[in-house]
């Protein structure tokens, strides 16, 4: 796999997981793996990324509970609506560089870019400032690259 695919599910697992906490699950990022522990009412599960020829974010165990089921729409909703949605703030053309930002999050599933960095650790060095000065807002940090169209578009 090479390093801008990894990168790219990555920042799909972080996305997917920004969502999931909104709705009261608990994320752990397992260690250079594209995996994260996700914990709800006692019970665990990881949510992965299955590899060729599945090519697929697959939640484990599969043991068909009520709350797995629910797991599953949660983060299959999470993919289609990352799909569907256009960016509603425009990138400009000194953001294209600059693909780590900060969001807010908003009640009702909306979000709101905050910051853009050049690299995560001035990313989340920023975030620690606004957890301090804004301590009722939820930040997250997201890997956020400009898509091929945008790219074009800015060429």
């Amino acid at each position: 796999m090479k390093h801008t695919e990894w990168l790219r599910l990555k920042a799909e697992g972080e996305n997917i997981c920004s969502i999931l906490r909104q709705q009261g699950y608990q994320c752990i990022k397992q260690t250079r793996r594209l995996s994260w522990k996700i914990t709800t009412e006692g019970l665990c599960y990881v949510l992965t990324w299955l590899p060729a020829p599945v090519g697929n974010w697959s939640i484990l165990p599969n043991d068909h509970s009520p709350a797995h089921k629910q797991l599953v729409l949660v983060v299959k909703n999470a993919l289609t609506q990352r799909k569907k949605a256009p960016t509603s703030q425009p990138i400009s053309s000194e953001d294209l560089h600059r693909p780590w930002t900060i969001v807010r999050i908003l009640p009702n599933a909306q979000c709101h870019i905050v910051a853009r960095f050049f690299n995560r650790q001035d990313a989340h060095d920023h975030e620690r400032v606004l957890q301090r000065f804004i301590a009722g807002a939820n930040f997250e940090i997201v890997f956020d690259p400009p898509e091929e169209k945008e790219l074009d578009d800015q060429a």
